[in-house]
């Protein structure tokens, strides 16, 4: 089973040079652990270099249009960061074996943003997305 994850929040700034090479797949967060201790766990699991450039295939029904390979992200969800006002957006899945997701949200996510737009998990068969709010430094559910 896949799970789909979307994400618009502001990077702080000290962070956005670091998520621009990540979206760009010029490194990847498990590069970063010996200077981030953070990230440690995450990047200990198995699919961790698949947030954010995770496969668009299994995205859940109207998260994409048009067809393979041609597929684009709904929503404004184009993987993107604003490297002045550290808008970072994207949409990924993966297979969420070792809940690469939400230790991404807890322990990665909750250090680097300063704010949150939107932040929803969807698991592939169920019928609602989780959503989340970046509240006094975590990442809290607000379903």
């Amino acid at each position: 089973m896949y799970t789909g994850l979307r994400i618009k929040v502001t990077v702080k700034q000290e962070f956005r040079q670091i998520i621009n090479e990540i979206n760009n797949e010029e490194t990847y967060f498990s590069e970063y652990v010996e200077q981030f201790s953070f990230l440690d766990k995450f990047a200990k699991t198995r699919r961790s270099d698949l947030i954010p450039t995770g496969t668009s295939a299994y995205m859940p029904t109207g998260w994409l249009t048009g067809e393979y390979p041609n597929e684009q992200a709904t929503d404004g969800f184009d993987r993107n960061i604003d490297m002045n006002t550290g808008l970072w957006i994207f949409q990924c899945c993966l297979k969420n074996y070792d809940n690469e997701i939400d230790i991404f949200l807890t322990d990665v996510l909750a250090n680097i943003i300063e704010s949150s737009e939107h932040i929803e998990k969807k698991s592939e068969g169920d019928n609602n997305s989780i959503f989340y709010k970046y509240i006094n430094g975590e990442i809290v559910s607000v379903n």
